[in-house]
């Protein structure tokens, strides 16, 4: 498996994050891999293929419409299409109004086809929840 460039990580990174500011469902899916094995702290297991990402998108945008991401770090992978994206979370939980933030990492595995076909996003939901008051 061949690595990738600084330029390319930078622009998935940015495509990454425009699809997920955009609250666009469609377009974080379409950068995943029909073989998607997708890790989130919120779900109760691991779902896999770019539909489960896609139902997870438009859940996000009705609990959070506001939500957005904030960029802080990428970190490329020297030996295979990985990069690490460290970012910062901003949305207001509509069933409360509670604003809740926390920082997390998305780790994205790349075939390749460009296509995302490992997604582990880290991040801790305790933490994340007991801004809603479920301690």
């Amino acid at each position: 498996m061949t690595t990738f460039t600084i330029d390319e990580a930078e622009a998935l990174s940015a495509r990454w994050e425009k699809a997920w500011n955009g609250h666009d469902a469609d377009a974080v899916a379409a950068m995943c891999a029909d073989d998607l094995v997708y890790d989130e702290p919120a779900l109760a297991e691991t779902e896999h293929g770019p539909d489960a990402i896609r139902e997870f998108v438009t859940r996000m945008a009705r609990a959070y419409p506001d939500y957005s991401f904030t960029h802080m770090g990428l970190y490329p992978e020297v030996s295979r299409r990985a990069v690490l994206v460290a970012w910062r979370f901003t949305g207001t939980f509509a069933k409360t109004g509670e604003v809740v933030e926390f920082h997390g990492d998305d780790r994205l595995e790349l075939g390749e086809d460009g296509l995302i076909h490992e997604y582990r996003c880290l991040y801790d939901n305790k933490f994340v929840l007991s801004q809603l008051g479920n301690r």
